[in-house]
């Protein structure tokens, strides 16, 4: 009787051992392209809405210097996850700047 049980716990030591093998194994560690994307961090917002700030405050204080600041923020509001606030950052230190250059000999 011991070599009967014996064998049956063989046996069903093999199928968990089997079933465990076959059944695919959750990886918690990668992520999605999808849903990397997506995922703004409070961080990437705060970074953005900093660098709109300066971006705008650019047009009126020390454009070449705080446009500068602007794109700065703007790049790391991006890399955080924050693209929108990132780009419109962006564009409009880019603008801010490009504006006070070609305005600077006149005033």
């Amino acid at each position: 009787m011991d070599k009967e049980k014996y064998e049956q716990d063989i046996h069903s030591k093999d199928d968990v051992e089997t079933a465990a093998e076959i059944s695919p194994a959750e990886n918690s560690y990668q992520r999605s392209a999808k849903t990397e994307g997506n995922q703004t961090t409070g961080s990437g917002k705060m970074f953005g809405y900093i660098a709109l700030i300066l971006s705008i405050a650019s047009f009126f204080i020390a454009p070449i210097l705080v446009g500068a600041a602007g794109i700065v923020f703007g790049v790391l509001a991006k890399r955080k996850g924050a693209n929108a606030l990132g780009n419109i950052a962006l564009i409009v230190s880019i603008i801010a700047i490009v504006l006070s250059l070609f305005t600077a000999p006149y005033v």
